[in-house]
């Protein structure tokens, strides 16, 4: 087909905007999709109306989140009825048929990256298009890279894909398949490419990040932040979350070797805090091999911030088994916990068992467990009042500077009248006051 220059010119300049909803991959994935499409003449509209393309990067972590990427796919069509409306991701891959119901294009976990020459198909043929995969066949990384930053002041670095777990509430290994490594070389040039660009936090993040090179065989989590460490010149490493089954003896060595770098922080998932709980969930420990894990790391970091995610309301769950949760996490005492009602999810194996509980009871057993994560968090964070420490300001909200420290306290400094955006300060912390921690400037990075 012959378009005229008019035509042409459209095509390569159109304007577009995404929605991004679950975890730090897809974030990632999102920026990665806006650099390449920026990079092909489109135009990127932040939070925009009137754009000629929608793209929803979805998720299916709960049914809530397979709610919600409905939601933001006909709210998407609703707010621009002309767009080409693209959805993407896990929902997509784990619900093709609801997906096409819904968007003009459609793409699972594979090829994200097409969206460019998928939308110019769609604009040739005006047929819908189903570009979704079965994830069998995704047994390679697949490479996203990213330039500069869009849409937030850390970096996330995506270092692996896929998770084998098979926990027995989760669709995750289903949406995104097996374990597949990025080479190490790529996120080493673009940390690099990103600390040029005045980046100073990078969050690693993966689907299952601790089993970073399994697939492999020839590198691992611990190996990959030491050559970050010596072949970059980022000021703060972050770990995403990470399985406690996959933190080793090296892992913590490295951390230590290079804690003024790496931040005290690590969020280990735990899902449930009773033993017979964490069995039926296909969980690979037991409350006392986390208990233990836990003991260690403190032994070496004392100040560290343990934070998790934890399922309330399982199936099967008794009242015995419940009070054992609680109990549990007030022993090991989170920094801060992502509470998560028990959703039930068509084809995984806790959909097949007996003893599903009533929503209502769920939902008093989450709130229960949020009223205890909030009293851990209050009592963490005080034990930082009067200390000092390095902050790296993200935004600006109202009147005050935000960043966060190396152990993840958010913290709220008043505005000066600088521009602190990207700037590393340093402040002392001198009030929790609302569930908001204050302090008060002491200098910024080049003034020390």
């Amino acid at each position: 087909m012959l378009w005229p220059q008019f035509l042409m010119n459209w095509r390569y300049s159109m304007k577009f905007t995404t929605i991004t909803l679950g975890c730090k991959v897809n974030i990632y994935e999102t920026e990665a999709l806006i650099d390449s499409l920026c990079d092909k003449g489109w135009q990127y509209i932040k939070n925009g109306e009137y754009v000629d393309v929608c793209i929803i990067n979805t998720c299916t972590v709960t049914a809530t989140s397979d709610q919600k990427s409905r939601q933001m796919i006909r709210q998407a069509r609703r707010n621009n009825p002309n767009a080409i409306i693209v959805a993407m991701g896990c929902f997509v891959q784990t619900h093709t048929t609801d997906a096409m119901e819904i968007a003009d294009i459609i793409i699972g976990t594979k090829d994200r990256l097409r969206v460019f020459d998928l939308v110019n198909s769609y604009l040739e043929t005006k047929k819908q298009i189903n570009h979704v995969f079965s994830i069998e066949n995704y047994t390679e990384y697949d490479e996203m890279k990213l330039d500069r930053l869009m849409t937030h002041t850390r970096g996330f670095v995506k270092i692996q894909d896929g998770c084998e777990n098979f926990c027995s509430y989760c669709l995750i290994p289903y949406a995104r398949g097996k374990i597949k490594s990025r080479n190490a070389d790529s996120i080493i040039n673009e940390i690099n490419q990103l600390v040029k660009l005045d980046t100073k936090e990078i969050i690693l993040s993966g689907i299952n990040t601790g089993t970073y090179g399994q697939d492999t065989q020839t590198i691992n989590l611990a190996k990959l932040i030491e050559r970050i460490m010596q072949e970059t010149n980022i000021w703060r490493l972050r770990l995403s979350s990470i399985e406690l089954m996959e933190i080793t003896d090296e892992l913590l060595d490295t951390i230590e070797k290079y804690q003024d770098r790496v931040a005290m922080h690590l969020h280990i998932p735990l899902q449930g805090g009773s033993d017979e709980v964490l069995i039926r969930m296909h969980r690979k420990y037991l409350t006392a091999d986390y208990e233990k894990e836990i003991n260690k790391i403190r032994s070496k970091f004392p100040n560290i911030a343990i934070t998790t995610d934890c399922l309330a309301g399982f199936v099967g769950e008794t009242e015995e088994n419940f009070l054992q949760t609680i109990n549990f996490i007030k022993k090991i005492g989170f920094a801060e916990m992502h509470i998560f009602p028990y959703s039930r999810r068509k084809g995984t194996l806790a959909d097949k068992m007996e003893g599903h509980l009533a929503p209502q009871l769920i939902k008093e057993r989450a709130k229960k467990m949020i009223e205890v994560a909030k009293e851990m968090k209050i009592a963490y964070e005080k034990k930082f009042i009067g200390q000092e420490f390095a902050v790296l300001i993200e935004q600006k909200k109202d009147n005050y500077w935000v960043g966060h420290t190396t152990n993840y306290l958010e913290v709220y400094l008043p505005d000066n009248g600088n521009n602190l955006e990207n700037k590393i300060v340093y402040c002392q912390i001198n009030e929790l006051k609302n569930n908001l921690l204050y302090a008060s400037l002491k200098g910024e990075e080049n003034d020390i």
